[in-house]
């Protein structure tokens, strides 16, 4: 089979990361770069490979030249950009968060069906072979029933007027930008419908989110506890809490290995190839689905993006973060 051409739209920051080892991708090919300023993408397209160079992402949306639209902008562009791209016959991978609401989601999920592309919120860290072996061992009771996770993600980053991160215009602050690993890591674990939620949060003066504190509560009766931020460096830490021992995974949002710890037994650890950065794996699972006809994941879901939107916009409705164009 023909490998999927892959097309980055927005060749930013994340997407230098990204090339690191994309050519380890298996059934992808950069195909395509596309740049509202031409000179950026005539140098991105040299400097990665790609045949194609567009200075426009319309014109990359139109293309016949690509088949897989990778979506590298900032969040509060995602929805437009990416229901373009469908309605143009590609399938898109979009950078996380996906969305910055529940409605914007579900749109785009209708979007997909309606046109019979592929659409998925690229979570990276939920394609690691250490993330696989993590699903692993939960589905086979290695820990026996769940009954709490903790989960976080936090550094300290400076403020920077022009960042992206404080800029409200672009959908800025921690929850949106790492909350969301935390979160997800839990939704993947417990499931994307948690009975309860509660939030508290620190605001920078700009009025972005910079430091937040967030608990789940299940029907199930398990709980979860996690924390993002901006303002100071945390362990990077997920652990996972069963009635016959715990999982713990260091760098959960990049993991590399994971340790069981059964009730009266030794650690046993479980280490993979160290990777560079990793994102290829979300690419070849990505081809992968679209090869089989999907137009979404069986491990992203479109309703698992949904419901985390739908969580994260709740919590920042609470706290009083609205992006410009947010009725309160």
């Amino acid at each position: 089979m023909q490998p999927i051409r892959v097309g980055i739209l927005g060749p930013g920051n994340i997407v230098r990361r990204v090339m690191t080892d994309f050519h380890r991708a298996e059934r992808v090919v950069l195909s395509a770069v596309a740049s509202r300023d031409g000179e950026k993408a005539q140098k991105a397209a040299r400097a990665y490979g790609a045949p194609l160079a567009f200075d426009s992402y319309e014109a990359m949306a139109r293309s016949g030249q690509v088949d897989l639209v990778y979506l590298a902008t900032p969040h509060s562009l995602h929805y437009e950009q990416a229901m373009m791209c469908m309605k143009n016959g590609k399938h898109v991978l979009c950078e996380k968060p996906m969305v910055v609401n529940e409605a914007q989601a579900l749109s785009m999920a209708q979007c997909a069906r309606e046109n019979g592309v592929f659409l998925m919120e690229a979570m990276w860290s939920r394609f690691f072979p250490a993330a696989h072996k993590l699903r692993a061992l939960l589905e086979a009771g290695a820990i026996g029933d769940i009954w709490h996770i903790t989960a976080n993600f936090s550094s300290r980053s400076g403020y920077d007027p022009a960042s992206r991160l404080y800029r409200m215009d672009l959908a800025g602050g921690s929850l949106l930008d790492i909350g969301v690993y935390p979160l997800m890591a839990v939704t993947g674990i417990l499931g994307w419908n948690p009975q309860r939620v509660q939030g508290l949060c620190v605001r920078h003066a700009c009025g972005v989110d910079v430091h937040e504190s967030v608990q789940l509560q299940y029907e199930s009766g398990a709980t979860a506890q996690i924390f993002s931020g901006l303002m100071a460096p945390s362990d990077q830490k997920l652990t996972v809490f069963g009635s016959k021992g715990r999982i713990e995974m260091p760098g959960f949002w990049h993991p590399v290995s994971l340790s069981l710890f059964e009730t009266g037994k030794e650690e046993e650890r479980f280490a993979f190839p160290a990777e560079n950065e990793g994102f290829y794996h979300e690419f070849d699972h990505a081809a992968q689905c679209i090869e089989q006809g999907l137009i979404e994941s069986p491990l992203m879901t479109h309703a698992e993006s949904a419901a985390v939107a739908r969580i994260t916009e709740g919590l920042r409705r609470e706290w009083g973060v609205l992006y410009p164009g947010e009725e309160a």
